[in-house]
């Protein structure tokens, strides 16, 4: 939801994921456009709206916010009431599919006035990636940004079985977002936006010679604020006051001395940044590629360019392959156009 603190100045991007924070329905707890109307026509401070889909650190699992935490400043920002467990179930009832992901998107996108819309994901199947992108080009609807989301994403609240095991980690996903979208011929459309373990200058570099526009970062800015990874997140207790909800531990977080330190965070990690990039001779980031960025591989040995291990697409050459194709036809070819195979035929046994 959209708290007070939200409104007192900057741009906010408003993350809308499956319990419908801010424009919930009471009732069923679902998608109400009527409330996702007014609570962007009262909030201007909102410039995108991000749906998400889900996370890097729990893929595919919800969430649980505890009766004990829902206090009467929570009710009254997320829209539920005090005192009850509040749940953030696994996927979203608004829509079901990538037809009706669009759709929905469309929607938002409609009844915001135009603000720009996109989603947010960690890459499980990369088929079912693909599947998602070919029902842009088959609806002509297309988010305006995709933010993915490699596993390596982090918070205390989900279960190590999944942070620590499923999703695909940000490199690799990066490589199939960017290249399928490539490779499908409308990478033009949209902007790609990542995160995951985004935490210095290199970081920035590394991602952006692999495709993405945009790189976000939440765990290095909690370091910077003072987390120091208690695992505590979810019992109330963070013993810096990040998470909990107890006055005499949240007096840890004074205001001037973190956003001092948050801002020299992100000030001296740009700068690495572009220390690092003015080193390679580039004069901006865009003209960044993954041949001008190695690694070391086969026992640290023997380095290799990330195109190298990563084969670039050409534009729109998955369009028109011939998706009845199977079996052994797979062995042939590499991870994207596998997925662009078997996406098509997951899409087309998916309801209009």
């Amino acid at each position: 939801g959209i708290s007070p603190p939200h409104k007192q100045g900057g741009d906010l991007v408003w993350n809308i994921g499956t319990g419908y924070f801010g424009c919930r329905c009471p009732d069923t707890g679902g998608f109400d456009p009527e409330r996702f109307k007014k609570t962007v026509s009262e909030n201007s401070c909102v410039k995108m709206i991000e749906l998400k889909i889900s996370q890097g650190a729990k893929p595919a699992h919800g969430g649980m916010l505890p009766a004990a935490k829902v206090t009467k400043e929570v009710s009254e920002i997320r829209g539920i009431p005090m005192g009850v467990d509040c749940d953030s179930p696994p996927s979203h009832k608004a829509f079901s599919g990538p037809r009706s992901l669009l759709k929905f998107v469309q929607e938002l996108r409609d009844l915001s006035g135009g603000l720009p819309i996109g989603f947010k994901l960690c890459i499980g199947q990369p088929e079912e990636f693909a599947a998602i992108v070919g029902a842009m080009v088959e609806t002509k609807i297309y988010p305006d940004f995709i933010n993915v989301d490699g596993a390596e994403g982090g918070t205390g609240a989900a279960p190590p079985e999944f942070s620590n095991h499923v999703g695909f980690p940000l490199t690799d996903a990066l490589y199939i977002v960017h290249n399928t979208l490539v490779g499908a011929g409308v990478r033009e459309k949209m902007k790609i936006i990542c995160a995951g373990k985004v935490l210095s200058g290199f970081s920035l570099v590394r991602n952006f010679a692999l495709g993405a526009d945009v790189c976000n970062g939440a765990r290095a800015f909690m370091f910077s604020l003072g987390c120091i990874q208690a695992l505590k997140c979810d019992t109330g207790h963070c013993p810096t006051g990040v998470t909990s909800q107890d006055d005499a531990l949240m007096d840890g977080l004074d205001p001037t001395l973190k956003s001092n330190r948050a801002y020299n965070f992100q000030r001296k990690t740009l700068e690495h940044a572009f220390h690092l990039i003015g080193a390679m001779g580039i004069n901006n980031p865009v003209d960044l590629n993954p041949s001008q960025v190695m690694r070391r591989t086969s026992g640290g040995t023997h380095p290799r360019s990330y195109e190298e291990m990563y084969p670039p697409l050409k534009r729109g050459e998955l369009i028109g392959m011939d998706t009845s194709a199977g079996g052994k036809h797979y062995l042939s070819l590499g991870q994207v156009q596998t997925a662009w195979l078997k996406g098509q035929r997951l899409l087309k046994s998916q309801p209009n």
